[in-house]
């Protein structure tokens, strides 16, 4: 039976060895879903109409209620998400921008009295609720990686191209709707570009891991949630792209710095919601793939 083990199956017995720091991977996950649930929701609605294209503050407000109150499932999948990577054996506060004191009370109140206790209680309830367990059972010394013929990180960077080609033409139409003033309609068209990035996003993690298993690197976890994830970093650059030949009318080194902090933390968001995505869909066709193959 051993002659019959290549590629993918050698790692049997590691495939499901616990990554490093689980507790971060588990609160960036459930955050990216979170922040991806936000961002369906807000543009599903505005595709709709039931959010005015003109009003910026009605599609911030709805954007801070989606995610607000998405707090439960987030809660509840990171704490599920942790139990399931430690075979049985928790998110709460994150960020925010520079906006009025009175409107910055507001919204640290409603952090704090709705956000905060509903990420709790969905904690609670994903410590109570049954881990997804592993079909196969992790040797307790680890299998020896061999040498690779191009870098890890490499091949992530790389990865990120192809999903960013799925947006990169509505990236100027986005950007030019946040720094110049101009009002954004098609919510229809993005809703669906939308869609296709989460669908790439996961196919091309979950290649990314398949071709890992095959040169019997085990250590998928972390590689999975920053191959979809990397994407964060060709929408940087081309935000530094737009600053110099689009950006004309912003001047002064503060302006720019002000301006590249502001696309740094959207891009983080970004990276979140797309790394959940690849991690989830490489995560169920691991378990998926051990699952169905008998192994002795």
């Amino acid at each position: 039976m051993n002659e019959e083990l290549s590629g993918w199956k050698l790692v049997v017995g590691d495939v499901f060895r616990a990554p490093t720091n689980p507790e971060l991977l588990c609160i960036m996950v459930a955050d990216g879903l979170r922040i991806l649930g936000m961002a369906v929701e807000t543009i599903f609605f505005a595709a709709l109409g039931f959010m005015s294209p003109a009003s910026r503050g009605a599609l911030l407000t709805g954007m801070l209620f989606f995610y607000m109150f998405s707090g439960l499932l987030a809660g509840y999948f990171a704490v599920w998400l942790l139990k399931t990577l430690t075979c049985g054996d928790y998110t709460g506060c994150h960020s925010t921008g520079a906006i009025p004191f009175s409107t910055f009370l507001v919204l640290l109140s409603l952090w704090f009295c709705i956000s905060v206790p509903l990420t709790l209680v969905g904690g609670y309830v994903g410590s109570k609720a049954p881990y997804l367990e592993y079909p196969i059972r992790t040797n307790q010394i680890p299998r020896e990686i061999p040498s690779q013929r191009f870098p890890s990180w490499l091949l992530v960077l790389g990865a990120g191209t192809l999903p960013f080609g799925t947006l990169f033409i509505e990236l100027f139409f986005i950007m030019s709707s946040i720094w110049l003033g101009r009002v954004y309609y098609v919510f229809g068209f993005l809703f669906v570009v939308l869609i296709l990035l989460v669908v790439v996003c996961a196919e091309v993690s979950l290649v990314f891991t398949y071709i890992h298993l095959c040169v019997e690197d085990w250590r998928w976890w972390w590689k999975s949630f920053f191959a979809s994830g990397s994407v964060a970093l060709y929408i940087f650059l081309y935000s530094i792209n737009y600053l110099i030949f689009d950006l004309k009318s912003l001047s002064g080194l503060v302006s720019a710095v002000l301006y590249l902090g502001y696309s740094l933390f959207m891009v983080m968001a970004i990276m979140l919601a797309t790394g959940a995505v690849g991690f989830l869909s490489s995560f169920l066709f691991v378990h998926r793939l051990f699952s169905s193959v008998k192994i002795d």
